[in-house]
């Protein structure tokens, strides 16, 4: 759904009551800034493979940890399981 009114109050709940729009702000933007690097990488990886090698896929997966750290109540995060 593109437009979701009740975003802040659901993402609030998955934060496990942590929230508001400045802490939704910072997160969604440091989120992004994330990725932006990380399609960066991806695409000079896809360029030269020697490159990077496997540190992308494991900056990913530390990523996915960190997510499911800070919105512990997200049914799509907790989908993801991880063998340490």
């Amino acid at each position: 759904m593109w437009f979701n009114w009740n975003h802040l109050k659901e993402a609030k709940e998955k934060a496990g009551g942590k929230g508001g729009y400045w802490w939704h702000f910072k997160f969604a933007f440091i989120e992004a800034i994330w990725l932006f690097f990380a399609s960066i990488g991806s695409l000079i990886h896809a360029i030269f493979p020697f490159l990077i090698d496997f540190k992308l896929l494991k900056a990913r997966i530390k990523r996915l940890k960190y997510l499911k750290s800070k919105l512990p109540h997200d049914p799509d995060l907790n989908k993801i399981h991880f063998d340490d």
